[in-house]
């Protein structure tokens, strides 16, 4: 850690104040402070997790590019030290949403995924919490969630015990009728990690995101994950719709949709998420 505060002292922030930050899961987390500014510091390992907050970095700043959401800037990215990686953002402040904050929220949302590639995918590898996520570029969505979500997931649950065999010929029949489940549609740009701890009502009545994880995907994915966790109001989900119309029978696709921010979790927090899985995978 004293390698890092080395490294920003460079930055001539006049930072005076260090307060840990508890309630992260993944990071140890800081508050910094000036005299007229506070800022947030996120620190991991960078043998563990190579380049984990250069490639967040580089998400946030294309989500800023597309300007639909604000999102946190970026103040400096690096390594420092034997093992040590950081991320420092400006702080945000946050307020309690209203109506309208939701509202735009899913207009938002709709404009961002009418930001479309060609492909589906991503030009790197990133990262979704710590766990590595592959975004090998394909033609088709239901190639890219069989080869780069589903399957890749679930031989890290197998590698754990988590799962058996069975169900790891259950996910290969489930991956073989994906293109019967999803309707097509142009890839779109996903946060990737959509749910309500990633976005933040601020001052100016307007949701931030944070803690992105994107590819070219289909767009049902981030509101999987919205819905998954919940918190988000229904003014939300009629923008988007309104905004951006969901192909007919989407909450009958949900779970299927569901079955990777499940997987993540089962691998990261096991328990309940284990079984959440083994009940999708049953029915096929």
């Amino acid at each position: 850690m004293n390698e890092i505060l080395e490294r920003l002292k460079q930055l001539n922030l006049g930072i005076d104040s260090i307060v840990p930050m508890k309630g992260g899961d993944i990071n140890d987390a800081f508050r910094l402070e000036s005299f007229d500014k506070k800022y947030f510091l996120k620190v991991n390992s960078a043998n563990n997790f190579p380049h984990l907050f250069k490639k967040e970095a580089r998400a946030l700043e294309t989500i800023k590019k597309t300007k639909t959401f604000s999102v946190p800037k970026v103040v400096n990215v690096g390594e420092a030290g034997k093992d040590f990686q950081y991320l420092l953002l400006e702080w945000m402040e946050t307020s309690t949403p209203t109506v309208v904050n939701w509202e735009n929220l899913g207009k938002n949302l709709a404009k961002l995924h009418q930001n479309t590639s060609k492909q589906f995918g991503w030009s790197e590898d990133n990262y979704i919490a710590i766990v590595v996520q592959p975004n090998s570029l394909t033609d088709s969505w239901s190639e890219f969630y069989a080869k780069n979500r589903i399957m890749p997931m679930m031989k890290l649950l197998q590698n754990k015990q988590l799962i058996n065999s069975k169900q790891i010929k259950s996910a290969e029949n489930l991956c073989k009728q994906l293109n019967s489940i999803f309707p097509e549609e142009k890839p779109a740009l996903l946060h990737g990690d959509f749910w309500n701890g990633n976005i933040l009502a601020n001052k100016k009545g307007e949701f931030s995101v944070i803690d992105p994880a994107i590819y070219y995907g289909h767009r049902e994915m981030d509101l999987a994950i919205a819905k998954l966790f919940g918190g988000f109001d229904d003014v939300f989900f009629d923008a988007y719709h309104e905004n951006n119309p969901l192909a007919p029978n989407f909450e009958e696709r949900l779970p299927i949709a569901q079955l990777f921010p499940l997987l993540i979790h089962a691998y990261l927090f096991e328990g309940y998420y284990v079984k959440d899985v083994q009940t999708i995978l049953k029915k096929f």
